[in-house]
């Protein structure tokens, strides 16, 4: 049961993170296919995306889902897995490369990792091997350091040539 609950906490903090990011759809719906989230039903996202409406934290107009204000509360919330909305914007320039290490026995984190790079509009070069926009946000940083896995990860800038 404990599973079961876990999994549907992670589609719930998936679901508002990714609104709270303000993506368009289309890029919502492309992520929520990838890595861990395929191994969920398109039912069962949106019975969660159903029970987010119905406590108030997203709406759905137009065929499009979007986060409410009392959402962007929810999201604040201080749970070590919660995501960090991006303050990225698709033309953001990609400046920054994210590698990282991360035991296989710590694969809860190394997911977050992942796709909290996503929500970021990293793009995946390798596993462990992420290029997108930068800096990266301190709160971020801060979630790698309670999490005790900053240690693990290396940040690149990338510099122009001359």
């Amino acid at each position: 049961m404990e599973n079961k609950t876990n999994k549907s906490k992670s589609i719930t903090n998936f679901i508002i993170a990714m609104l709270g990011s303000s993506r368009n759809p289309r890029a919502f719906r492309m992520i929520m296919k990838e890595r861990e989230f395929s191994q969920y039903k398109k039912e069962s996202i949106q019975v969660a995306l159903s029970r987010l409406n119905k406590k108030g934290y997203v709406n759905n107009s137009n065929n499009e889902w979007s986060l409410t204000k009392e959402g962007k509360i929810f999201l604040n919330k201080t749970s070590p897995f919660n995501y960090i909305v991006s303050n990225f914007n698709k033309n953001s320039p990609i400046n920054t490369i994210v590698s990282f290490d991360i035991p296989e026995t710590n694969r809860v984190s190394r997911n977050w990792v992942r796709n909290q790079l996503k929500i970021f509009n990293y793009k995946m070069l390798q596993q462990s091997l992420w290029l997108g926009p930068g800096p990266l946000p301190t709160n971020f940083i801060k979630r790698l350091n309670e999490l005790k896995i900053r240690e693990n990860i290396k940040i690149f800038p990338i510099k122009k040539k001359i």
